[in-house]
């Protein structure tokens, strides 16, 4: 997939295009959902299907007193998208000047002349814009005069509640994967670079990749069954989640760190996504480190079985 920066003055060679708009931050469901009617419109007009979102999240900009937590990196929505079928996605960088723009100009301007839009999904609840002026009812007033179909799509819902990002975050960090997992449409992952550590695991006969992760959101700390997947393969693993209580103090940002079974490569700098299956139980703190070594031996043997 063909990830560009757009800012409303880059020079694309986009005639004929069938747009969906959002964050689609998670990739969940309900923008699954939102995306594949967007693609079966583009068929339908034998348009080519973009996907337009906006980096920074906007909360980011306007209200950074409040934490909002990505909950997948970037290049990983790239991924998602990408598996979906969306062969461009235009990132527009988010910023102050961007959200004032007037939302007419927008539609008129960027989506109609720079990137002839002839279709536009978002979510019925989509706002953009001077005073978050630019919602589904603009669109529509716009469609006729512009010559484009216009399609706002009600949220997704799972039992009684929408799909959304925001609940997916609560069920994260409640610790309800398996519920998390049902709202995306797969199992929780998270993904960054192996980068060097402390070579303990190394040293107590359990080496362990160390994962720099990118999102921002991590399920709660622990031991877990986990996919280990660099490139196209995928291996058998156990991760724990946590601050290594046995051997650190006061270390506030959670460590990743995954062992993968029955595996000696360097992989070093090596792109990791960690696919969570199972939690094992809870971090604790160990009385010595033959005390670790016996508990690692545990949950290793349960993930084996688990396999």
């Amino acid at each position: 997939m063909k990830a560009i920066s757009f800012n409303g003055g880059s020079k694309l060679s986009l005639k004929k295009t069938c747009a969906a708009i959002g964050i689609f931050d998670g990739v969940h469901r309900g923008h699954q959902y939102l995306i594949q009617k967007m693609l079966a419109t583009a068929r339908r007009l034998k348009a080519q299907p973009i996907v337009i979102t906006f980096f920074p999240h906007p909360a980011h900009v306007l209200r950074p007193d409040i934490k909002l937590e990505y909950l997948t990196a970037l290049k990983d929505r790239f991924r998602l998208l990408k598996d979906l079928g969306v062969a461009v996605c235009l990132v527009v960088p988010f910023n102050r000047t961007f959200a004032n723009i007037l939302p007419e100009k927008f539609i008129k301007d960027i989506l109609v002349k720079k990137l002839g839009v002839k279709a536009i999904f978002v979510g019925d609840d989509f706002r953009f814009g001077k005073e978050r002026r630019g919602d589904a009812a603009l669109f529509q007033s716009l469609a006729i005069q512009c010559g484009y179909e216009m399609h706002a799509i009600s949220a997704l819902k799972q039992g009684r509640e929408a799909i959304s990002s925001t609940r997916i975050r609560k069920l994260m960090e409640a610790g309800k994967l398996n519920q998390a997992a049902k709202l995306l449409g797969r199992n929780v992952f998270v993904s960054g670079t192996v980068v060097k550590g402390s070579q303990r695991g190394k040293s107590l006969g359990y080496p362990t990749a160390n994962v720099a992760y990118e999102a921002d959101i991590l399920p709660t700390q622990g031991v877990y069954i986990v996919r280990a997947k660099m490139g196209e393969k995928s291996y058998p693993a156990i991760a724990n989640i946590g601050t290594r209580p046995s051997f650190d103090k006061q270390i506030s940002k959670l460590h990743l760190e995954v062992h993968i079974f029955d595996f000696s490569k360097n992989i070093y700098g090596k792109h990791v996504e960690v696919e969570f299956l199972k939690k094992i139980r809870n971090e604790k703190k160990f009385s010595s480190p033959q005390a670790l070594i016996q508990q690692i031996q545990k949950d290793e043997d349960f993930a084996r079985r688990y396999f």
